[in-house]
C-alpha cells in the first residue's frame, strides 16, 4: 500500500486502514521464518528445544512475580525496522508524544489504534477513522497512561515505552524497557515451556540471556537499538510470551550475569550439542576463541547416555535426491563460494574433507561436472538446506552417497546423518534441561558449559 499523505480523504483511508489494523491483529502469533542468508551470527539461528512457545492471547497476561522486575539497565529492542507503517495501540489508555516526548500528540483509549508513517524524515499518525495528523519531528514516543496496561505494536503488547523513528521513508519501532522485563519476554521463547522439575535450566537460561543482553548494549549515538527481537539476537515476544515459571526464574536470578576475570561475557547457547560442545572457531571461522567457550562433554558419568539425548533432534537424518541436491546447490552455493556463470552444475560427489577437534565438519568438498567447491564450518548449514529452506541442523554429521550402478556409478542421492541442533557453542539447552532433571542447580549448569566463568551480580543492580 502507498504511504499516507496529508490531505487525502478520510473515506478513502478508512477502508485502507481497516485492512491494516486487521492485519496487525493477526500478527499476534509472531513470525519464526526468515533465516539469515549469511552465517555471520553471534548465536544460533535455529529454534531451541522443540515445543512451541505459550499461545499468544490478547487477554491473558502472566501473573507478575513477587519481586518487581521493572528494574535494571534500560535496553532498546527493535520491533520493526524501516516499515511503511507501524500500528500503535494500547491495552489501556495510552498517549503518543512527538519530538521525543516533549509534547502530547494524542490521547487514546484502550484498543484505539493509530498508524504511524514517515515522510521526508518526519512522522505523522493516521487514525482508524481516516484522520491524518500533520507531519511532526521524529521521534514519537508511545506510553501507557494507566497502571498495568501496555503499548501494542502491530498487535503485540510490550512493557515499557515504544519509540518511533523516521528511517528513510519507513518507520522503526524500538521498545525501551528495563532489562529484567525484557528477559521475561525472552527466556520462555528461548528455553521453551518447561516443568517445575526443570527450573534450574530456566534459571541458567535467564543468566545466559541477561549476560548476552549486557554485552550488546550500544551507545545511543551509534545506533537506535541494542538488539533486534528475532533470532539474529534473542527472540523476544513481549508480554504474551511470559510464563509464571520463566518470570520466577528471572526474579530468582535478578541481576546475575556470567563474568570471566571480572568482565561480563557474551554467552552463546544452542538447542542440542549432540554429545559435546565446540570451540567458537570450529563453527565461526571469523570468530576468535574465548577461554570459557571450550569443548564440553555432555555424557552422563558412568553411562553411555548424554544429558541432551532427550532432545527430539539429538540424532537426525536429512535425505536429498540428486535433483533436490542440485536444486539446493543452484539456489544457495553461490552465496558462499564462487560459482561459474550458469550455475554450479550437476553434483558428482559430496565428501567430508576434514573435521574439527570436537568432530564437527570443518571442510565439505562438493564436486560437480562444472567444478569443485569447498564449504567451511557453519557455511555448510546454510547451503545444505531442505526443500522448504530450513538450514542443516548442525555441522556434526556424516554423509552417505547413494549411487546407481555401484561405487563408481552416478550419484543418485545423499543421506546426511547428524547429531544435535544448532551451532554447538556454549550452553546446550537440552543438556541443561537434562542436568536440571538430574538435580543440578543453575550455577553448576553454567559452570559446566562456560568453564572458568563466575556468576556475579551486575554492578549497579
Amino acid at each position: 500500500m502507498p504511504c499516507v499523505r496529508p490531505g487525502r480523504s478520510a473515506a478513502r483511508w478508512t477502508a485502507t486502514l481497516a485492512v491494516l489494523f486487521a492485519a496487525a491483529a493477526a500478527c499476534s502469533t509472531g513470525s519464526r521464518s526468515g533465516l539469515p542468508e549469511a552465517p555471520v551470527i553471534l548465536r544460533d539461528t535455529t529454534r531451541p528445544p522443540g515445543e512451541a512457545p505459550p499461545p499468544w492471547s490478547i487477554d491473558e497476561v502472566a501473573p507478575a512475580p513477587e519481586v518487581s522486575l521493572d528494574i535494571g539497565q534500560p535496553v532498546r529492542i527493535a520491533l520493526a525496522r524501516g516499515e511503511r507503517r507501524v500500528a500503535i495501540s494500547g491495552t489501556g489508555d495510552w498517549r503518543l508524544y512527538d519530538s521525543g516526548g516533549e509534547s502530547t500528540l494524542l490521547r487514546a483509549g484502550a484498543g484505539e489504534m493509530w498508524a504511524v508513517e514517515a515522510q521526508r524524515g518526519a512522522l505523522h499518525a493516521v487514525g482508524a477513522d481516516g484522520t491524518v495528523m500533520s507531519l511532526r519531528p521524529a521521534p514519537f514516543v508511545a506510553r501507557p497512561a494507566t497502571r498495568g496496561s501496555f503499548i501494542t505494536v502491530n498487535g503485540k503488547s510490550y512493557r515499557g515505552e515504544v519509540w518511533l523513528f523516521a528511517d528513510g521513508e519507513g518507520v522503526s519501532a524500538i521498545n525501551r524497557l528495563a532489562v529484567e522485563n525484557y528477559l521475561r519476554g525472552v527466556v520462555p521463547l528461548e528455553i521453551g515451556n518447561r516443568a517445575e522439575s526443570e527450573r534450574a535450566a530456566v534459571e541458567a537460561q535467564a543468566v545466559a540471556a541477561r549476560s548476552y543482553a549486557y554485552t550488546h548494549l550500544a551507545p545511543s549515538d551509534t545506533r537506535l537499538y541494542d538488539m533486534v527481537a528475532t533470532v539474529m539476537d534473542q527472540v523476544y515476544g513481549g508480554v504474551k510470551a511470559e510464563t509464571p515459571l520463566s518470570d520466577a526464574a528471572v526474579a530468582a536470578t535478578l541481576g546475575l550475569v556470567l563474568t570471566y576475570h571480572g568482565v561480563v561475557v557474551n554467552a552463546p547457547y544452542h538447542s542440542t550439542c549432540g554429545g559435546g560442545t565446540a570451540r567458537a572457531s570450529e563453527v565461526w571461522p571469523r570468530s576468535g576463541d574465548e577461554p570459557y567457550l571450550v569443548p564440553v562433554s555432555d555424557r552422563i558419568p558412568g553411562t553411555d547416555r548424554y544429558y541432551c539425548d532427550i532432545s527430539p533432534r539429538f540424532r537426525w537424518t536429512r535425505t536429498f535426491t540428486e535433483q533436490a541436491l542440485r536444486s539446493t546447490l543452484d539456489r544457495y552455493l553461490r552465496n558462499y563460494v564462487q560459482v561459474p556463470r550458469g550455475g554450479p552444475g550437476k553434483p558428482k560427489s559430496v565428501k567430508v574433507a576434514s573435521r574439527t577437534p570436537s568432530g564437527r565438519v570443518r571442510d565439505l568438498i562438493i564436486t560437480t561436472d562444472r567444478g569443485r567447491y569447498t564449504l567451511r564450518e557453519n557455511d555448510i548449514r546454510f547451503v545444505l538446506r531442505s526443500s522448504s529452506g530450513e538450514i542443516l541442523n548442525s555441522t556434526y554429521f556424516s554423509v552417505d552417497e547413494r549411487r546407481d550402478g555401484g561405487a563408481r556409478g552416478t550419484l543418485s542421492g545423499l543421506v546426511v546423518r547428524g547429531s544435535g541442533y544448532g551451532h554447538g557453542i556454549g550452553m546446550c539447552q537440552w543438556g541443561a534441561i537434562g542436568r536440571a532433571r538430574a538435580g543440578q542447580d543453575f550455577r553448576e549448569i553454567l559452570r559446566t558449559y562456560y568453564p572458568g566463568t563466575v556468576v556475579t551480580l551486575m554492578a549497579g543492580d
